[in-house]
């Protein structure tokens, strides 16, 4: 196996491994009949907080490639894939 693969199928484990520990955590402590749901849970400023952090976050991380792809661009940089076959 080349390195490629391996790590095609250990993004590929990893990801079945989060998977899994995802249905079973919601098995286990999902919501029962009759629970109220907290305090906290009621407060649509701060999910939409919740929800805008990540997503200012990763935008902010790809901006510098953003801009390394355009001045390689400009700059006349080509980007080559190698078929070792």
């Amino acid at each position: 196996m080349n390195g490629p693969l391996i790590i095609a199928w250990a993004c590929a484990a990893a990801a079945g491994a989060v998977f899994a520990a995802m249905m079973i955590s919601i098995a286990t402590f999902g919501r029962r009949s009759g629970d109220r749901p907290p305090a906290s849970a009621q407060q649509k400023a701060a999910e939409m907080l919740w929800a805008l952090i990540p997503i200012v976050i990763v935008l902010a991380a790809a901006m510098p490639a953003f801009k390394a792809m355009e001045f390689a661009a400009r700059a006349g940089v080509v980007a080559q894939a190698l078929n070792e076959n």
